[in-house]
């Protein structure tokens, strides 16, 4: 029986059972991710290529002229200590001679001085500790402070203590032999306190001028220079810078004096500040010549300083005169092998930091040819990138760059590269060339993103990729891998961008594992780690989407996990890092639902169906709540999982707030609720527990009174009773679904059912009550009427009343046309066989107002005949027929057929006269019709043909043999003719093979025989012999020998009668009559012949005709089909051959019937009517009763 239940066209696609071999579900709907953030490098993550602002110039040299000052040493403070306070004991007691007094003042002069520097250099190192400490412990910042000023003013103190003392030297002792000397300490003293200080200047003058040729004159002269040096950045440039040329070629002209090297360096200086860059270079060259004579007044610790700084002021003045081409030789020569190469190294970075990228690239290019296995070579590559990228040549950098990182892993891979002491400058040259790759990979990339120009954007790619090959651990590496995969994404490069947002999560997720240090906060995340998480995700969730694009997926096994193709695999697991590290991440459900639909396609449905339910249940407002809710659903219905949808159904209905914010679940989880128990029930049918199945069912209605599968419950729990051999609760079940759901759609099926039910367990009268309520509500459907109420007592109609308010709404009930034909069909034949006429007639005539033109119209309308005959109305049956004839009798044979049944009824009724001419009527019409006629009508043919020789044998009988003996042999001949004109006669009529007329016939014919053996018998005695009685017996002998062949002939006229009768199993008044004449005529014969005679076997009547079994009926009670439209019927098979052998006697079984009357009350009921719907099992009258056993319409 078809099962109503059907869930796939709810919220989920509910399957037809647990396992498919197709899988036909629908595409889930995709997660929107929407706009990525965009995120652009910072230029601080890169800076700028540019050389710096190009710094004044500077106004002198680094070495310092303290260098070259006549210097004091300085002893331990302790003992300076001790000798301060003995001479200031000495002075204080006076006494000394005006040689010792000076003396003494200047000694002190000198160690005050010295103890005013120990206390400026302990202030020096508060200042150090208090920068040390910073912030973190401000107690001891402010005491810290507090000692530095303390020692501050102590230092000034002790200042001005020994200037003092000089003054008073040269106050009070000017013809102190040391007094140039106090001059000079005074002057220097001085000017450490203030550079810029006028008495310092006139101590320096009059030493000058007193003291012409005291050895301190060059240092004085020097002090002159150094002042107006210093001024000439103050005001009047070139006029103090001219006084100090002329203060330092005053001190140069003493080239004796240790200050001479350095009077010829200040000297350059000058004229550098001047612009005069040839004079300043050739000084600076004759500084290096004259520093490098082993005669040289240099003092021996302070001539390579003045070297090296010449040779590098030396550098410094050429970038400004030279060429970078001319740089190898000069350099050679000036530098000597010793300082050749450092000045070009200084040079290089000279024209590097100044912007002129090209000197320092032709540079940088030929001392990498000069020693291409350098340590250093990697730092000049790196210059050299730095300068093309400064130059704007973006193919040039890119290519250097690329050169850069091969002579790196070259020269890190070589033994010298591997040399500790090389380590520094190897680390220089990666600190240089990083900042380099970073700073032109942020700028190409930044320029891309202004100018969508895509060679700057494969300029960047490129460096960005050089600079996370060669330098993926420095810090920049993360920000850098980071825009690197950020680019790569505008690119549209998706599977580098996620392989590289990938790298950036899991270098923070390492980090995030890492255990903290003692007494060290815990490790935090990268500020692109929520980013990189994210864009991981939408890199290749379009690296997924273009294989979806391509690829053809086959439906699969559901119950069978599918492997995940890599990019869906990386997918899902940037998907599975997103969530386990932004649990309240702004698109957690956006990409969980991701991830729970890729797990969902490939059949994973634990793991799709737990990121599914934290959706629908964490977070019930978002938009994808609802398909996570549906999906779950769809999960375990794929999987045939009932119990987990109902389940599932159930908690998600039960959410108040995933219900609020999507409204539409209500209806379509109530209703998966419903059907998914539908479902569960299900499977103790599969368990053929169909008992169980019902009850269950049954408990649905119950506790679902209102919905709209309460109906298809209680069917399928009709059906599961059918299924469990309990067809009486399964009616019981279906009558109380009539009673509260008329008008569901199962309704007529159910209805339907239950006749067919009720046939199947010989319930005629209700088989007919519910075929007639399915009749009647088609008609009333196809009219649109109400159908009729169901009958049953008053207060159950009550309750299926109000069964029927609450029944909820569906597809409208559809009552089937042919059914309904069916049904009043079965119903007709059900009233008739329970001798119910009036209800068969009412269902007779129902058929008929619905189908006048039916395809049993015909047949129902003849059937009314029936119905009168068996209620003994004669005249109402004879006027059926004859309407018949005029309606529906278009083919010859009906008409006959039912003009022979008028025939026989008139007769009947004792009206021969009006039968004869129905006869007649009937044989001239058979005449006119007779090749259209076949079995059916030749019954009335053959009557009527027998009836017409009735008084042709009357008169054949009536030919006497009284005549006088001289007529006899003519009077036989006469009557010997006539009798075998009668015999061809009835001969005819046995050739129609009716079983009636042929049997009675073949008796006239044996008949007619017999009565001329007897009027031969009977002939009367010529007078002649009458008084001679050996004459008498000889006559009479002779008369019976003639008679012997007549006599033999009746015999074989009664045998064949009698054969005749057997053959076609009918017994009438003809066949009793011959097989009385055979008694006579063969005593001894019929006696053996009655005790052994056996009942000949009489044809079973066909099958009934009734409707096909429909649904249930089909599987329990098989019902033999419905003979399709002109398919012969078993009962108008044409009859059998007659035997001619004789039979010993007759069957004495059958009811009279004399075909010489017209009646056929004997025949068969199927000969009689033509029809072959006799239906067995019917209910009938007491045995012996007054009606035949036809009881169909």
């Amino acid at each position: 029986m078809t099962r109503a239940l059907a869930l796939g066209a709810v919220v989920v696609a509910l399957a037809a059972g647990p396992a498919r071999a197709a899988d036909p579900r629908p595409q889930p709907k995709e997660a929107d991710l929407g706009q990525k953030r965009q995120v652009a490098p910072d230029a601080s993550l890169g800076g700028s290529l540019q050389a710096a602002k190009k710094a004044a110039e500077p106004g002198g040299p680094k070495l310092d002229f303290e260098t070259f000052r006549k210097k004091v040493e300085v002893d331990i403070s302790a003992k300076r200590r001790e000798e301060i306070a003995s001479l200031q004991q000495l002075i204080q007691l006076g006494g000394g001679s005006a040689t010792e007094t000076p003396q003494w003042y200047f000694r002190l002069a000198e160690l005050l001085w010295e103890e005013s520097q120990y206390f400026f250099f302990e202030a020096n190192r508060r200042d150090d500790r208090i920068i040390e400490i910073g912030t973190s412990n401000p107690a001891e910042v402010g005491r810290l402070q507090e000692e530095k000023k303390g020692l501050d003013q102590q230092s000034r103190r002790l200042q001005e203590q020994a200037v003092a003392l000089y003054k008073a030297i040269i106050s009070r002792y000017p013809s102190y032999p040391r007094l140039d000397e106090v001059l000079y300490f005074l002057g220097e003293n001085l000017s450490r306190r203030d550079r810029n200080d006028p008495d310092a200047l006139k101590a320096y003058r009059a030493l000058i001028q007193k003291f012409p040729s005291s050895r301190y004159v060059p240092d004085a002269w020097m002090a002159f220079g150094e002042y107006y040096f210093d001024r000439a950045n103050k005001n009047d440039r070139n006029g103090n810078l001219r006084k100090a040329l002329e203060s330092y070629r005053k001190a140069a002209e003493y080239q004796e004096s240790s200050v001479y090297g350095y009077a010829l360096y200040k000297q350059g200086w000058v004229h550098y500040n001047l612009g005069n860059w040839s004079e300043a270079l050739e000084l600076f060259r004759g500084v290096i010549f004259f520093g490098e004579m082993p005669t040289s007044t240099v003092p021996a610790d302070r001539k390579l300083a003045l070297v090296k700084e010449a040779r590098k002021d030396y550098v410094r003045t050429y970038s400004h005169v030279g060429s970078a081409e001319g740089a190898w030789d000069d350099f050679r020569r000036v530098g000597g092998q010793t300082g050749w190469w450092d000045m070009l190294k200084s040079l290089a970075g000279l024209y590097f930091d100044e912007g002129k990228d090209r000197d320092a690239v032709l540079v940088y290019h030929r001392m990498i040819q000069e020693k291409p296995l350098s340590v250093e070579a990697p730092f000049f590559q790196s210059r050299i990138v730095t300068s093309a990228g400064r130059m704007g040549r973006k193919d040039a950098a890119v290519a250097q760059a690329h050169v850069f990182v091969r002579m790196l892993r070259d020269i890190e891979a070589s033994a010298e590269g591997k040399d500790p002491k090389n380590e520094k400058v190897l680390k220089e040259a990666r600190r240089d060339a990083e900042s380099t790759l970073r700073i032109l990979a942020v700028q190409y990339h930044n320029e891309w993103k202004k100018t969508r120009d895509d060679p700057v954007a494969g300029f960047a790619a490129a460096v960005y990729k050089d600079y996370l090959d060669v330098f993926p651990g420095e810090p920049p590496a993360y920000e850098m891998r980071f825009f690197h995969a950020e680019l790569l994404y505008a690119l549209a490069e998706f599977e580098a961008a996620g392989a590289e947002y990938e790298r950036v999560a899991l270098q923070d997720i390492q980090a995030l594992k890492a255990k903290p240090q003692a007494g060290q906060p815990a490790p935090k995340p990268g500020k692109f780690f929520k980013d990189a998480l994210e864009n991981a995700v939408f890199a290749y969730d379009l690296v997924a989407k273009k294989l979806d694009e391509t690829e053809k997926r086959q439906p699969s096994d559901p119950k069978k996990k599918l492997p995940m193709a890599p990019q869906r695999q990386k997918l899902a697991e940037a998907c599975q890092r997103y969530l386990e590290h932004q649990p309240r991440g702004e698109k957690w459900v956006e990409i969980a639902y991701k991830l729970a639909n890729l797990h969902y396609r490939h059949n994973a449905f634990g793991e799709a169906s737990d990121l599914f339910t934290r959706i629908a249940l964490d977070h019930p407002q978002h938009e994808l709540a609802g398909y996570s809710a549906n999906l779950v659903l769809d999960a375990y219905n794929l999987l045939g999982d009932w119990r987990n949808v109902n389940g599932w159904a159930k908690r998600f209905y039960d959410n108040r707030a995933l219900i609020a914010a999507h409204p539409q679940l209500k209806d379509d989880l109530s209703r998966v609720i419903e059907q998914s128990a539908f479902k569960v029930i299900e499977e103790k049918e599969k368990a053929q527990d169909f008992v169980g199945a019902a009850e269950q069912y049954l408990a649905f209605a119950r506790d679902w009174p209102a919905s709209r599968l309460a109906p298809t419950a209680y069917y399928n729990a009709s059906v599961d009773y059918v299924r469990a051999h309990r067809l009486d609760r399964a009616m019981e079940i279906r009558e109380q679904f009539l009673q509260r759901y008329p008008t569901h759609q199962l309704a007529p099926k159910s209805l339907y059912d239950n006749a067919e039910a009720y046939e199947a367990v010989a319930d005629f009268g209700r088989a007919a009550d519910h075929y007639e309520r399915y009749f009647h509500a088609w008609r009333a459907a196809s009219r649109r009427e109400p159908p009729p109420a169901a009958k049953g007592k008053g207060k159950a109609r009550g309750k299926a009343a109000a069964a029927v308010a609450e029944a909820p709404a569906g597809p409208p009930a559809v009552y089937e046309e042919k059914k309904a034909n069916d049904a009043i069909v079965n119903a007709a034949v059900f009233r008739a066989g329970l001798r119910e006429w009036a209800k068969a007639e009412a269902a007779t005539r129902a058929y008929l107002d619905t189908w006048p033109n039916g395809p049993d119209a015909r047949r129902m309308f003849r059937s009314l005949a029936d119905l009168y005959g068996k209620q003994g109305q004669a005249s109402r049956e004879l006027r059926q027929l004859e309407e018949f004839q005029l309606k529906y009798a278009r083919d010859p044979e009906d008409w006959m057929d039912a003009q022979q049944r008028i025939a026989a009824i008139q007769e009947k009724s004792g009206n021969g006269a009006a039968a004869q001419r129905t006869y007649q009527a009937g044989y001239a019409y058979w005449r006119r019709n007779r090749d259209k006629v076949k079995e059916r009508g030749l019954g009335l043919v053959a009557q009527a043909m027998y009836l017409e020789l009735e008084d042709d044998f009357t008169k054949y009988d009536k030919i006497t043999l009284d005549v006088a003996p001289n007529y006899l042999k003519a009077q036989l001949q006469v009557k010997g003719r006539k009798l075998k004109q009668l015999e061809d006669a009835y001969g005819e009529v046995v050739k129609l093979k009716q079983a009636g007329p042929a049997i009675c016939a073949l008796y006239k014919i044996g008949l007619g025989y017999e009565r001329f053996a007897r009027a031969l018998h009977a002939a009367p005695i010529p007078r002649e012999i009458r008084g001679n009685k050996a004459f008498v017996e000889e006559y009479r002998a002779q008369l019976a020998q003639a008679s012997e062949p007549l006599e033999r002939k009746a015999v074989e006229g009664f045998e064949l009668a009698a054969n005749a009768s057997r053959d076609y199993g009918v017994v009438n008044a003809c066949a009793r009559d011959a097989s009385a004449q055979l008694a006579k005529a063969k005593p001894d014969q019929a006696a053996g012949a009655a005790a052994a005679e056996v009942v000949p076997p009489v044809p079973a009547p066909p099958v009934a005709e009734a409707p096909k079994g429909y649904g249930i009926l089909a599987e329990i009670q098989p019902v033999q089909a419905r003979p399709a439209a002109g398919t012969p019927r078993a009962a108008e098979a044409p009859l059998p051959a007659l035997r001619l052998q004789p039979v010993g006697a007759r069957s004495a079984a059958a009811e009279p019937a004399d075909p010489r009357s017209g009646r056929g009350a004997a025949e068969p009921a199927d000969a009689r009517s033509g029809r072959a719907d006799v239906e067995p099992q019917l209910p009938r009258r007491k045995k012996g009763g007054d009606e035949d056993e036809d009881l169909l319409p």
